[in-house]
């Protein structure tokens, strides 16, 4: 569990992972065409990026897709496929958004309201499955085209939060709303070639409605392994390395061709506990299980000390996160643990994690210091779809997943913090209605300070009851050749890598 070292042995097997143009051709062959080379850890099996707002869905989706408003460099949003601000009706029920005109997709047809009727109905439908589901229900009435121009949204009663999912949903052509094999959308590069296992190949979309992108062509290559990653970047084979290990970091020091960038970012590590049933549902178990984990361990030997330690669910780089908050100790406490865990007849319990090596690094530091202070753990493994299964349907005891919020909340954390409601359909069994009361009203309110109030109250209540207490917050770790221009630290905070804007570092100006 300790980091890795890198022996002649390892580095010699990493670059023999490498492509053999990649380790051996000279520079400018490598950057000739016009060609970004981003590496990824994987690539989606569902294209629709109305389904998913992971990051490896949206990373390939971010350059082909766009939504009705955006982020300014001070995360402000801002019309894009929208020609100007919503009119809301007095009551709040009513948003009427004009539509920018021209705008074309990837196949010619022009870009109109009943596409967005139909990305936002896609979303809004329980049986789509998709994850924005839980951000519609109960509060999206329909929406409906008003002309080619405007749409119309009908709430049942009033959202502030949907300026924030208006800003954050991409919107896809109406045809392809349903699909899971392909991208059509209105951004600056078009999808031409899916390689399965091995990447996407995308081209500049000249009918484009905003500035020309400054390379003719994207290359997402799937490198699984974070070494290999590194090493791929040290010799130029790709320009954009992303989720960088902290173990193959020093792969990349001293190379003045490389900047390796740490960034907080909205990636959680998604942990709660199912407080409506047995043995959660004892205040003293879920605080024993709490006090006993080493955040410190989990910090220095998964993430080598690229992590904030946890304390309530809301991270460093999201609205109403306290950096003062303190409720658990950073290594653990095994005597107040024992000594809550007195009158617990069964301390045990099932963790249920994604598969993954760092999700499994996690549940391994964290089980050996609950068995230290007496608690029994067995350890589910779960691949994602069944995984999500076992989230949604409820049927878990201690759950925790690495979980990117940024294409969803932006810079805040919604959808985390909705198993602490007890009407959400992914309730965890909590009951609190001062809680109740402020999620309810952050989502409603459109007064961003107010918000950011009840998300801070909100984060320390879960923390102080043991509801919801991550081991830490991670940060998000890419690279980049000094051959590109600098990726952009307010789109980073938000998980985006902002690979439309990037250009050759010989005409970046800086």
């Amino acid at each position: 569990m300790s980091r890795p070292a890198w022996s002649r042995r390892r580095l010699l097997a990493a670059l023999g992972a490498l492509p053999l143009a990649a380790a051996c051709a000279p520079r400018a062959a490598r950057t000739a065409g016009g060609t970004l080379r981003i590496g990824v850890a994987a690539g989606p099996s569902n294209l629709n990026p109305l389904d998913s707002g992971s990051e490896v869905t949206r990373w390939i989706a971010e350059p082909v897709m766009e939504t009705l408003y955006d982020y300014d460099a001070n995360l402000r949003s801002v019309p894009l496929l929208a020609a100007a601000d919503p009119v809301v009706s007095p009551d709040g029920l009513t948003w009427t958004i004009p539509l920018k005109q021209g705008v074309t997709f990837h196949n010619g047809d022009p870009f109109a309201a009943e596409d967005v009727v139909a990305s936002l109905a896609h979303v809004a439908a329980f049986a789509s499955g998709s994850e924005w589901v839980v951000y519609f229900l109960g509060y999206f009435a329909g929406a409906r085209a008003v002309g080619p121009a405007t749409v119309e949204i009908e709430l049942n009663r009033p959202y502030g939060l949907l300026r924030s999912h208006l800003t954050n949903l991409p919107i896809t052509h109406r045809a392809y709303a349903e699909r899971k094999d392909a991208m059509m959308g209105t951004g600056p590069y078009r999808l031409d070639k899916v390689t399965a296992g091995l990447g996407f190949s995308m081209s500049a979309h000249p009918g484009y409605h905003g500035p020309k992108p400054a390379y003719t062509r994207l290359d997402f290559q799937i490198i699984p392994d974070g070494s290999t990653r590194a090493v791929n970047l040290r010799a130029g084979g790709i320009d954009v390395a992303t989720e960088l290990p902290v173990a193959a970091l020093p792969l990349l020091d001293g190379r003045p061709q490389v900047t390796v960038h740490r960034v907080d970012a909205p990636i959680d590590l998604l942990t709660y506990v199912k407080v409506g049933s047995p043995p959660f549902d004892d205040a003293d178990f879920r605080h024993a299980v709490a006090v006993s984990i080493d955040r410190q361990a989990v910090n220095d030997k998964v993430f080598g000390g690229a992590a904030v330690l946890g304390q309530g669910p809301i991270g460093p780089a999201e609205r109403g996160y306290d950096p003062e908050l303190r409720i658990f100790p950073a290594t653990p406490d095994l005597a107040r643990a024992r000594e809550l865990l007195s009158g617990v007849k069964d301390p045990s319990f099932t963790l249920t994690v994604s598969a993954g090596q760092t999700m499994e690094d996690v549940a391994q530091v964290l089980m050996q210091n609950w068995e230290r202070a007496g608690i029994t753990v067995r350890l589910e493994v779960l691949q994602g779809g069944p995984w999500a299964q076992r989230w949604i349907a409820g049927r878990y005891q201690m759950i925790m997943n690495r979980f990117a919020s940024g294409f969803t909340s932006g810079d805040a954390n919604y959808l985390t913090l909705s198993p602490a409601l007890s009407t959400s359909v992914l309730s965890c069994g909590y009951r609190n209605q001062e809680v109740d009361t402020a999620i309810e009203r952050m989502w409603t309110t459109d007064d961003q300070a107010e918000r950011d109030r009840l998300l801070g109250q909100v984060n320390a209540r879960l923390a102080r009851d043991a509801v919801m207490f991550p081991p830490v917050y991670p940060k998000m770790i890419v690279g980049q050749r000094t051959t590109v221009s600098p990726l952009d630290p307010a789109a980073m905070k938000i998980s985006r890598l902002g690979t439309p804007r990037l250009r050759p570092r010989e005409t970046a100006g800086d």
